[in-house]
């Protein structure tokens, strides 16, 4: 009697990642993404398998495993891990909960979970998903409309939906494939084609019409276009949008940032960019601290180790 061979699962085909038993699956997802509980009625015959990579404050994860769930309680929310989830579902189904709504999830649907607040996901069988973290500060959105957005299927019917999600899609093969500074290109692509996504979804005319949108907007260009000036603060923003800086101070507020915090971000993601770019090789580290703002190098190499991890002289040798 011929026997039929066994039809290879995601998990068969997905041999570059590791293998994992459901103990190294729990750590590996809350080591990944955020603290989060695993749980699976089958323990003993669970498989899995994850393989992450980070670029420019971006977290990319694909992953493979057999039926479990997962969930994030307001225990675990208080160990930290404020920021975005954006899922892409590649096979199987699964189940998302967030604030009231639920949302089964097929094969090719985008959508946004926000780790702030609790969620679940349940898998009944095997599935694969690709998961991007963003810290929230990266989206130029504001957070209370984002919310509206959880547990929700993002458009991508359209053309640029479609575009979009098949750019999303590309990108783990293309992080394990590319240089440094390519990466850093991608992962700020992926950034701007997920506001596309959601500005889709809540619709291009109501954030036109949010004030606070478009002040937030008109702030953040005025800071980049500044970022240079060592004298930029607070009260120099506030002035020149007419507002005071108790608002403004508010208004960072609801992006779950301050002001000094956005402005150095910005000015320390501006430096890990030039100390990356080959053609600034010859370029001092201090010249380019300089250019951004920060005119006391000790005081930026303190600032840029506490951010990144690595000196500013570790991160320009990794390039």
């Amino acid at each position: 009697m011929t026997m039929t061979p066994p039809v290879p699962t995601s998990l068969d085909a997905s041999q570059s990642m590791p293998l994992l038993d459901f103990s190294s699956f729990s750590e590996a997802s809350s080591s990944a993404f955020v603290p989060l509980a695993i749980r699976s009625r089958k323990r003993g015959s669970f498989r899995g398998r994850m393989r992450t990579s980070e670029v420019d404050r971006l977290a990319f994860t694909e992953l493979v495993a057999t039926a479990h769930e997962v969930e994030r309680t307001p225990k675990l929310i208080s160990q930290g891990g404020d920021r975005y989830m954006v899922g892409i579902m590649l096979g199987g189904s699964g189940i998302l909960v967030q604030d009231g709504r639920e949302l089964v999830l097929r094969e090719g649907d985008i959508t946004i979970y926000d780790t702030a607040r609790p969620f679940s996901l349940s898998f009944d069988d095997e599935s694969k998903n690709f998961v991007i973290c963003v810290p929230k500060d990266m989206l130029n959105l504001p957070q209370e409309l984002v919310g509206e957005l959880t547990a929700t299927r993002l458009p991508d019917g359209s053309r640029t939906g479609a575009l979009a999600s098949q750019f999303l899609l590309h990108v783990p093969q293309a992080l394990q494939t590319s240089f440094r500074e390519a990466n850093i290109s991608i992962a700020r692509t992926s950034v701007g084609l997920l506001e596309t996504l959601l500005t889709m979804a809540l619709g291009a005319e109501r954030l036109e019409q949010d004030p606070h949108h478009v002040l937030l907007r008109k702030i953040r260009e005025y800071i980049d276009e500044h970022l240079g000036s060592p004298e930029l603060n607070p009260g120099q923003i506030a002035l020149a949008h007419h507002i005071s800086t108790r608002h403004l101070h508010g208004l960072f507020r609801g992006q779950g940032t301050t002001v000094s915090a956005y402005i150095r971000s910005q000015r320390l993601e501006r430096c890990r960019r030039d100390l990356t770019n080959p053609a600034l090789t010859d370029r001092p580290v201090s010249t380019i601290a300089a250019r951004w703002g920060f005119i006391d190098a000790a005081h930026f190499s303190r600032v840029f180790r506490a951010h990144f991890g690595s000196t500013p002289r570790e991160v320009r040798a990794q390039r």
